[in-house]
């Protein structure tokens, strides 16, 4: 695919300070390769204002950044480019781009070889998620994440292992919606984990048994002690024996339910913490990705 008219939106606070200079040179050889380009050096905050003769969005951050442009709802057709350029960066890994693999001039050249990856986005109430959302464990571990600018990706680690013995890790109930439509409970969860992608974080992988662009959704669920979480956080490593695989299948929708002893649900999207909500499913739109292949195939 050629472009020529693409559109960049770069997040100037993601990441660590060093990804500074490389934003400086990403935007510096943008201008140049593209003279018909468009750079927004901010996040929009409610809209996401596109001229109607774009070919290409590029989303330069992390996983919360392009969190919050598919939350502004980008035109379906648009192709998006995701540019590593946050913490764990973990999107555009998975989509065939690391920190480390291209510099900008090569990437714009090697651009005719990547191919569209349609994603139809996950939706935790009214909010899109492309990689992951959560409730109870990382959902409480996002709003304890600090010192990602010194630390990097251990930052997760760190307020992980604070949520896991945390006294307010909740308890509560989820209403599974199966593909044949029966329903399905299950009470004491400490912890639903809902994938539309394979990558978690790092080298944990969860199973996916559809496609990305599947109505139905991949759910992750720990229930009773606080120490079934770590063993399914080790479940997620590639290699794993299958004993030791979480309890993991494909719904339509799952429905939450706060417990009087178990305290609020906390909740995260791609990373982000969010506002507490009761369903989870998938939504009508189908997002086109643009994906690399692997680093020895080019």
């Amino acid at each position: 695919m050629i472009f020529r008219r693409p559109l960049l939106v770069a997040n100037p606070y993601a990441g660590p300070p060093r990804r500074k200079r490389a934003l400086a040179a990403l935007l510096e050889s943008f201008s140049r390769r593209f003279p018909e380009g468009i750079v927004f050096s901010s996040l929009p905050e409610t809209a996401l204002d596109l001229p109607k003769d774009r070919d290409l969005l590029a989303i330069y951050g992390g996983d919360g950044t392009v969190h919050r442009v598919a939350g502004l709802s980008p035109p379906p057709s648009l192709p998006l480019l995701v540019l590593p350029g946050g913490t764990g960066n973990v999107l555009a890994r998975h989509l065939g781009l690391t920190p480390s693999r291209y510099s900008p001039d090569s990437l714009w050249d090697q651009l005719p070889l990547a191919q569209p990856y349609p994603v139809r986005p996950g939706r935790l109430g009214s909010r899109p998620f492309v990689l992951m959302a959560g409730a109870g464990w990382d959902g409480l571990a996002v709003r304890r994440v600090t010192g990602k600018r010194l630390l990097g990706s251990l930052a997760y680690y760190r307020a992980g292992l604070s949520a896991l013995l945390s006294r307010d890790l909740p308890r509560f109930s989820v209403t599974l919606t199966l593909p044949d439509g029966k329903k399905l409970r299950k009470d004491d969860v400490r912890w639903c984990l809902a994938s539309r992608l394979p990558p978690y974080l790092g080298p944990f992988r969860t199973p996916m048994e559809e496609r990305p662009d599947s109505p139905l959704i991949q759910v992750t669920l720990v229930c009773g002690h606080r120490a079934g979480i770590v063993g399914a956080f080790a479940g997620l490593l590639p290699g794993v024996p299958t004993l030791l695989r979480p309890f993991s299948l494909t719904v339509r929708t799952v429905a939450f339910r706060e417990t009087p002893e178990g305290g609020p649900i906390p909740f995260q999207a791609d990373g982000e913490a969010i506002p507490p909500s009761l369903s989870l499913g998938t939504g009508d739109e189908i997002l086109t990705f643009l994906r690399f292949p692997p680093a020895g195939e080019v």
